[in-house]
Parts: structure tokens; C-alpha cells; sequence
């Protein structure tokens, strides 16, 4: 998933900059991940190509350069109507088609359309912040507090069997998760815990979400992810036994096989990119 040759690059612009290229991506999100879209959106990029038609207090932050192209983040509040000839949408069914680049641009945008709203007061003694024009920070003028955009890590495992699982073949883990559609199964995932490393999440969500140990994991691949500022880093490990679905989380968890798949996430997510890595090692 990993991309050295990614086309976006981070940067930041004090508020209040004029749009005035041309070549410009515009990017309008709101807190909660929602972009802006035209009506009958069936592109790739919700890339908005008339910003003058948005409320003017709207107003717009370059977060970054596509393929050398600034890009544009306008963020509006929770609650915003859309425009006409625009609507509110979640990015979620078109991240899957977006190439290297556009993903991260897009997930940028969304976070810091959440964290710009959710720290316009100073969480430590209330009063109104500011924006930095220097860096991606929200500064209280009273007590000098700095709120920076939160980037909250999880984990996303790939279990496969070991040699003790005496299955006659390959075989990977998946769970379904109380909150996925009725046939989806996917990857054991978590949120790191304060004072937590990585491996160590890895390790006590496998046995708190189905119930077995398994082997030290292993490192493969990163994904930003805006719902609302995750970063998930994937790894893989060894397992064998029956799961025991924890029954809160997880209401089912299995063993299967290369030619007995459930319906799993789609492409784009890094859960597709662990469940068809292993898929492209053993079939």
C-alpha cells in the first residue's frame, strides 16, 4: 500500500488565502468526514470546480500540492446545507478507485475539516483560539495552549494458521464485526491503548476479540484513514485454535480457505490489501 512515488505532498497556508490558479483541487469537507459533491458525482475526486459559488465564510486553507497543483481544503460547519447543484456525501464508496495521491490528499482534507472545528475553543480554559499561519495548529491567546490535528493509531492484523492449526491447506482468519453489513468479514483491528506499543494492541486484541494467542507480529504496510483520524498499521501473524468471538464486538470469527471466502472489505481499504496479499501467496 506503501507508495514512494506518491503525487501529494502535505503543506500549510494561513486561512484566508485566495484561490487563484486555475489548476487548483478543491477539496470542501465538513467535521464528520461528509465531502462536497456535485449532484450525479460519478468521477473519482470530489474535486470542486466553482468555489465562488460556496458561502463566503467558507473559507479556504491550502493543505497541500497535487502532481504540483495546490490543493485547497474549505471546511464547512457539521451542520451546513448543500449548495444547490451540491451534496453532502461520505467518501467512503469512491476511496476504493482513488490512485496514489488523491487518497491522502482526500484524507487530509477530511481530518483537518474536523479538528479545525472541534478545537475553535481552548479545551483548557475555554476561550476562542486562533489559527497558526505558520503550521497546522489552533492557539489560545489566553493561556497559550496549542491543539494540534489528532492522528489516533490503531492496528489491523492479518491471523494466518500456523503449523499446529492441522488444517490440509492455507488458511486466514477473518471476523465479522457487529457493525458490518450482515456478510462482511474482515481483518481483527483496534485502537492502541496510552502507554501501549504497537505489537503488544496486536497481540491483546486477537485474544480480547477471538480468544487465541498468537505469534510475535509482523510489520507490513500503513493507511491513513478519515473516519475520523485514524492511521492504521497493518501487520501479520501466526495462530492456531478455535476463535471464541469476544460477543460484543465480534459476533462470529473463522478459518478459511482460499476457495471458501466471505464477502470481504473492498478494494482500497487496507484490509482488502492484507486479505489479498496473503491470497496472492498461496493460490
Amino acid at each position: 500500500m506503501f507508495n514512494p512515488k506518491n503525487d501529494f505532498q502535505p503543506t500549510w497556508q494561513p486561512r484566508n488565502q485566495s484561490i487563484a490558479h486555475d489548476d487548483s483541487f478543491i477539496l470542501v469537507s465538513r467535521p464528520g468526514g461528509d465531502v462536497l459533491l456535485p449532484h450525479g458525482f460519478t468521477g473519482d475526486f470530489p474535486n470542486i470546480t466553482d468555489p465562488f459559488s460556496l458561502p463566503a465564510d467558507w473559507t479556504p486553507i491550502q493543505i497541500g500540492t497535487l502532481s504540483g497543483s495546490p490543493v485547497f481544503l474549505i471546511s464547512a460547519p457539521p451542520d451546513a446545507p448543500s449548495p444547490d447543484g451540491l451534496e453532502w456525501s461520505s467518501p467512503r464508496p469512491f476511496m476504493g478507485g482513488l490512485e496514489s495521491g488523491r487518497m491522502e490528499a482526500l484524507c487530509r482534507a477530511s481530518m483537518l475539516a474536523s479538528w479545525d472545528y472541534d478545537h475553535r475553543f481552548c479545551g483548557r480554559c475555554g476561550t476562542a483560539t486562533l489559527q497558526d499561519p505558520a503550521e497546522a495548529a489552533r492557539c489560545c491567546p489566553a493561556c497559550g495552549h496549542r491543539a494540534y490535528p489528532r492522528v489516533s493509531p490503531a492496528m489491523i492484523v492479518r491471523i494466518v494458521s500456523d503449523s499446529q492449526a492441522g488444517f490440509d491447506g492455507p488458511r486466514i482468519l477473518l471476523a465479522h464485526n457487529r457493525r458490518f453489513s450482515e456478510k462482511m468479514y474482515s481483518c481483527v483491528a483496534g485502537f492502541v491503548e496510552s502507554g501501549e506499543n504497537l505489537e503488544r494492541t496486536v497481540l491483546r486484541e486477537i485474544e480480547e476479540e477471538v480468544g487465541l494467542t498468537a505469534s510475535s507480529p509482523r510489520y507490513i504496510t500503513s493507511q491513513a484513514w478519515p473516519f475520523p483520524h485514524s492511521l492504521m498499521l497493518g501487520f501479520e501473524t501466526f495462530a492456531h485454535g478455535t476463535p471464541v468471538p469476544d460477543g460484543d464486538e465480534i459476533t462470529d470469527a473463522g478459518w478459511f480457505s482460499p476457495d471458501s471466502m466471505p464477502q470481504i472489505p473492498p478494494h482500497g481499504t487496507i484490509a482488502r490489501v492484507l486479505i489479498d496479499g496473503w491470497l496472492e501467496t498461496v493460490v
